[in-house]
């Protein structure tokens, strides 16, 4: 266990943007995170746990808690019956390198979720989905320490209360998951009705088999979203709104050709990309050093040097914008960490 004080947060996260935790802790250990624990309580300090920092915006003034990086990295195979195998991947473990391993083993399930930033825990955390697909559609069991006892408790599928970009331990911050557990299986049939993949089907791309159907995900969405390496982001920084069939009527009158995407119980997920482009001319909307991506309004960009209040700000006029042309009131995607 490493335990720092005043460590800037830009650097652990994808925006680049953030200061200095007042305590630090990498964990790699559940013995770990339960000293991480005790350290909190001592010093009465709230505890954040922090994983790729992928899909959270950390204030200027920094976190005054203690940050807790889980760096657990181990990936085991547990063979099933039918051709299904359990994954069982430590919290800390980059998501995309999951995702790497079961496919070079011909394992179907997250292949539609390559590319996606962060780590097996923020994904079970975000219920990370993309191209038709979701974690929960695998999701097995997470074990995680709650923070309120410090004993090892398992959460089960049945426990998880999965939704769009939510889960359990969203709701419940008293929980730092330790390990995740995810069923795959040799037998899946490949999903590739999402638009942009059957798009890229038709254009003779191979979709097949797992690593084809990742291989062709990472190409979409390299075309889609900034290179977080070059420039701060959070991927979507807004979720896509889910409102009444009434209201998506009312808009349609005005926007026929919005895409909607019917959730049952008379409520519908409608594309804010789509609305924030054609419908409010809002791409590569800037404000001083941040800006709605050219390619993916629903990303904000930040240059180097921008901050978090600057982002804020940005995304409560886009905000604003899309209430007063909608009455839509959006949710974000992204975080303020801390």
């Amino acid at each position: 266990m490493i335990v720092r004080s005043g460590i800037p947060l830009a650097p652990h996260t994808t925006f680049h943007i953030g200061g200095p935790a007042r305590v630090f802790i990498e964990a790699d250990t559940e013995e770990d995170i339960r000293a991480a624990l005790g350290i909190a309580k001592r010093r009465a300090l709230p505890l954040y746990p922090l994983g790729a920092g992928s899909n959270v915006l950390v204030k200027d003034e920094g976190v005054e808690g203690v940050v807790l990086k889980v760096a657990s990295r181990d990936i085991v195979f547990e063979p099933g019956n039918d051709g299904s195998y359990r994954l069982i991947a430590g919290a800390g473990v980059r998501w995309d390198a999951v995702v790497d391993t079961a496919v070079s083993r011909g394992l179907s399930g997250i292949e539609n979720l390559a590319g996606i930033p962060g780590t097996v825990g923020g994904a079970t955390v975000q219920n990370i989905g993309a191209y038709g697909a979701e974690l929960a559609d695998v999701f097995e069991y997470a074990d995680s320490i709650d923070t309120t006892t410090g004993a090892l408790v398992r959460i089960t599928r049945a426990e998880s209360a999965f939704a769009y970009r939510s889960s359990f331990f969203k709701e419940s911050r008293a929980h730092v998951i330790v390990r995740v557990a995810l069923r795959l299986t040799t037998l899946g049939t490949p999903r590739v009705g999402y638009p942009d993949l059957a798009r890229a089907r038709e254009a003779g791309t191979p979709l097949s088999t797992p690593p084809e159907i990742a291989a062709a995900v990472r190409a979409i969405r390299s075309q889609k979203l900034p290179d977080p390496s070059e420039e701060g982001t959070a991927g979507s920084f807004f979720k896509n709104p889910v409102i009444s069939d009434a209201s998506v009527a009312t808009l349609r009158a005005r926007y026929p050709e919005m895409p909607v995407f019917p959730q049952g119980d008379g409520m519908a997920k409608v594309s804010l990309a789509w609305l924030l482009d054609r419908a409010l001319s809002l791409k590569g909307y800037a404000s001083g050093p941040v800006r709605l991506y050219e390619r993916q309004p629903l990303v904000i960009v930040a240059r180097e040097g921008a901050t978090a209040s600057q982002v804020d700000a940005l995304a409560q006029e886009v905000a604003r914008r899309v209430y007063d042309a909608t009455g839509i009131v959006l949710e974000r995607e992204v975080e303020t960490f801390g």
